[in-house]
């Protein structure tokens, strides 16, 4: 709510900002055709490279995305003039992505702003407005969950069956060194803004985690790819986005494996707040549907304060609980943990009338061991990985006869997927 009272208060900020523009310009300034139709006359950008906030008046009043105007004498708009009143914009992020674009894209035929990513494209000049500050990561509380829709990078196309190493593009590499899809993709991050602070914040289709859910994407999560770090959140996600895409999407696996946002549920919400977060994972299960066939819930659990990754498999038809982890142990490390799965599985059969057969069985899975203090979330992405390629509900508790172990071809494999993955969806 906090939230939502600061974006109203921007907006209506906003708002007279430009009525008090629209007051201020000169009667006569539409009159000139030539150096204004390039340069535009804008008081409000200085001649050059700009970033910048997209609006649209229309059905509403509203931001629809970001970019940067490109203000310069004598610039063309696809190799013609500007008309009056609009600017050169090159779009970056999406804010609404089935916003229309003020001025359709003749040569592309794009009429979308989503399709519009990384082009060029003309934008009323009383509807561009400077990006004063450059965006930086946010910092939530813990457990202050925020519920908005965020910036999307491009248009989703239904890529239904792909395989998972058709994705890599077939790019050579060497175990512990870079492939060029990674040494690309690292070159694009080094020229772009997010060196310097900014972010990208992406939207994940609805199916991946059950609802509607975005991601932001900063410097340290891009480093945690390239230098082979412990992973965080973002991009724990983001591989899960991609699995999903790739693999699944389109698909029957859709039905029979299903993801646990990692935001929603760990160690350090459980200690805050149990309720809510047996009350959450309640609302996931419920957003899968009945469950009474067999099927596989995700749950990748972080032990607090980017600590060590584990992952959770819950099948809710035969109550049956999965526990893979990449160091020796298992569950009574995190009791709070078991014990809030056990109340909101409990609770989820209770709320659909399914009568328990049975209490809920706990199996720890023998699974690839990592021998470091780094590959942890690795190891989580590639078990949720191998599951799905391989289609397989039942999890034996030796693991999979293909997969003892993982070498870190295993692990680099992933990251030239995701790479691969990042540079085709144009989130940098």
């Amino acid at each position: 709510m906090e939230t939502q009272a600061e974006l109203r208060a921007q907006v209506l900020q906003l708002q007279n900002e430009n009525a008090r523009y629209r007051e201020e310009r000169c009667a006569s300034e539409a009159k000139d055709t030539s150096d204004r139709a390039s340069i535009n006359c804008q008081p409000k950008f200085p001649e050059g490279i700009s970033l910048c906030q997209l609006y649209l008046s229309s059905p509403t009043y509203r931001i629809v995305g970001k970019g940067k105007v490109h203000n310069t004498s004598g610039e063309l708009l696809h190799h013609n003039p500007l008309p009056v009143g609009y600017m050169k914009v090159s779009v970056d992020l999406v804010l609404d992505t089935n916003a229309l674009l003020p001025l359709p894209d003749v040569v592309s035929e794009t009429t979308l702003m989503r399709d519009a990513v990384g082009s060029f494209v003309g934008w009323p000049s009383d509807l561009t407005f400077p990006d004063a500050e450059t965006p930086t990561r946010p910092t939530h509380k813990v457990g202050k969950g925020i519920s908005r829709r965020i910036e999307s990078v491009a248009s989703q196309k239904e890529v239904p069956g792909r395989k998972l190493k058709s994705a890599a593009k077939d790019i050579p590499t060497t175990s512990g060194t870079k492939s060029q899809i990674m040494m690309r993709l690292e070159k694009m991050v080094d020229e772009s803004d997010i060196m310097h602070g900014a972010i990208r914040s992406i939207d994940f289709d609805e199916g991946v985690f059950g609802a509607a859910h975005f991601e932001i994407i900063a410097k340290e999560d891009m480093q945690q790819l390239f230098e082979h770090d412990k992973l965080g959140i973002a991009v724990i996600h983001t591989y899960i986005w991609y699995m999903y895409v790739t693999l699944m999407r389109g698909t029957e696996l859709c039905n029979r494996f299903n993801f646990i946002a990692a935001s929603r549920i760990n160690a350090t919400l459980i200690t805050k707040n149990p309720t809510s977060v047996k009350n959450d994972l309640v609302d996931r299960f419920m957003a899968g549907g009945d469950n009474t066939t067999p099927s596989l819930y995700f749950l990748p659990f972080n032990s607090g304060n980017g600590g060590h990754w584990v992952l959770v498999t819950m099948d809710l038809s035969r109550l049956i609980v999965y526990y893979l982890d990449s160091l020796s142990g298992d569950w009574s490390k995190y009791s709070s943990m078991k014990k809030t799965v056990d109340a909101a599985i409990i609770k989820f059969r209770s709320k659909k009338n399914y009568r328990n057969r049975k209490d809920i069985t706990w199996v720890r899975v023998q699974c690839p061991q990592q021998n470091n203090s780094v590959d942890c979330g690795f190891f989580v992405l590639r078990f949720m990985r191998d599951i799905i390629a391989l289609n397989r509900i039942d999890i034996p508790k030796m693991y999979f006869e293909e997969y003892k172990s993982y070498s870190r071809a295993h692990l680099d494999e992933m990251k030239d997927e995701l790479c691969q993955f990042i540079v085709d969806q144009r989130i940098i």
